[in-house]
C-alpha cells in the first residue's frame, strides 16, 4: 500500500471517528432539530418588527447599531407612529451603511423574511389577536425564526407555538436571558470583576420564578462551587444566595419605575438575531416548550440553555441541572 493510501485511509478513520463523537455528543445535548440551512428561497438578512412601541423601537435601533442586518420592515397599524418611527429610523441609515428599511401597517410584509420580532400586540382575555397574528406570520414567512418580547414569554410563546404552523424550535423568547445577565452583573459587583469574564444562567420563568444554577457559575473558568461548596444554600456564610433575591427585586425595580424592561428584552432580542443571522451556536437560556424532558408529559414553556443557530434552537442542554435543580424548577411553576 502506497504512502499516500495510507494517508487517505488514515484521513477516512479519523473521520469516522469524529461524525461518531459528534453523534455521541449529539445524543448527550438532546437535539431536537437540525442545524442545516434550509435549501429556500428568503433574503437572509431581512428582519421584521412588529410593533412599533418604545420596545420595537429600541429594538430596531440596536439591530442597526449591530450591522447585522440588510433589511428591516417595520410594522404597526398606527399610521401616525408608524411613519415617524420610520422617518426617524431613516435618520439613522445615514450613519450606518447598507441597511434598507421599510414601514407597512400589513403582516404580509414580513414575506421572506428571515427573522420576525413580536414587540407588541393588541391583548384580549382570549388572546384571539395574538393566535390570528402567529398564524399569519406563519403563512407569509414559513422558514422565518419568530422571536417573541412580549412579556410573559412563557404564556405568549406557547400561544404563538400552538396557534402557528412553525416548527416549536423556530419560536423562542428571550426568558431568563435577561434574570441571568443581572446574576452575572450582581456576581461581577460582589467580586469587584468584570461581567464579561463571569458565567452563569438562570433557568425556569422570568422574573420570580427563576432559578440559578450555581453549577454554572464560572470566574475567569475557576468553578465558583469548588471554592466555595455551600453557595446558594441557607447555610452558606458569605450569603451568596442572597443574590437571586436581589435579582428579582432589581428587575421588579425596573418594572415599577418604568413599566418595561425596554432596554434589556430589546438587546437580548438583538443577540438573539445576531445568534440565527451569523449561525453563532452560543449558549442561551431561551423559553422553550420542555414537554417530553424532565418527564414532563404536558406542553410546559419555561427558560432551559438552548443552543442558537441559523435556525433557531439547535440544542437544548437539558443535563446542566442536576435532580434537585429540576425538583425546583418544576415546583415553581
Amino acid at each position: 500500500m502506497s504512502e499516500n493510501e495510507i494517508e487517505e485511509d488514515t484521513d477516512s478513520v479519523e473521520q469516522i471517528e469524529t461524525q461518531s463523537n459528534t453523534e455521541e455528543m449529539k445524543t448527550c445535548l438532546q437535539i431536537s432539530a437540525t442545524n442545516q440551512f434550509p435549501d429556500i428561497a428568503f433574503n437572509q438578512y431581512k428582519v421584521a418588527i412588529i410593533g412599533m412601541n418604545d420596545l420595537g423601537s429600541a429594538t430596531a435601533f440596536l439591530l442597526l447599531s449591530r450591522q447585522i442586518i440588510t433589511d428591516m420592515i417595520i410594522i404597526d397599524q398606527d399610521n401616525t407612529r408608524l411613519a415617524a418611527e420610520y422617518a426617524d429610523l431613516s435618520a439613522c441609515t445615514t450613519f450606518v451603511s447598507g441597511v434598507n428599511i421599510q414601514a407597512s401597517s400589513q403582516l404580509i410584509s414580513c414575506k421572506d423574511a428571515r427573522i420576525v420580532i413580536l414587540c407588541d400586540i393588541e391583548k384580549d382575555e382570549t388572546f384571539s389577536k395574538l393566535k390570528e397574528t402567529s398564524h399569519t406570520i406563519s403563512l407569509y414567512a414559513p422558514e422565518c425564526v419568530l422571536i417573541i418580547a412580549i412579556q410573559p414569554f412563557e404564556i405568549i410563546t406557547q400561544i404563538c407555538t400552538l396557534n402557528s404552523n412553525l416548527p416549536s424550535y423556530r419560536i423562542l423568547a428571550p426568558g431568563t436571558m435577561i434574570d441571568s445577565a443581572h446574576f452575572r452583573l450582581l456576581i461581577g459587583e460582589k467580586l469587584e470583576i468584570s461581567p464579561s469574564n463571569i458565567t452563569g444562567i438562570m433557568i425556569g420563568s422570568h422574573g420570580h420564578n427563576n432559578l440559578p444554577l450555581w453549577n454554572s457559575v464560572t470566574i475567569g473558568g475557576i468553578h465558583l462551587l469548588s471554592e466555595n461548596s455551600t453557595i446558594g444554600t441557607t447555610s452558606d456564610q458569605e450569603n451568596w444566595h442572597q443574590l437571586h433575591s436581589n435579582v428579582n427585586q432589581r428587575q421588579e425595580e425596573i418594572r415599577k419605575i418604568k413599566g418595561n424592561e425596554i432596554w434589556s428584552i430589546a438587546m437580548v432580542s438583538s443577540e438573539l438575531v445576531e445568534c440565527i443571522l451569523r449561525n453563532k451556536c452560543e449558549i442561551h437560556p431561551v423559553t422553550v416548550n420542555i414537554k417530553g424532558y424532565y418527564n414532563v408529559k404536558t406542553d410546559l414553556f419555561l427558560s432551559i440553555p438552548a443552543i442558537i443557530g441559523q435556525n433557531g434552537i439547535s440544542h437544548l442542554i437539558t443535563n446542566s441541572c442536576n435532580e434537585n435543580d429540576v425538583s425546583k424548577l418544576l415546583q415553581s411553576v
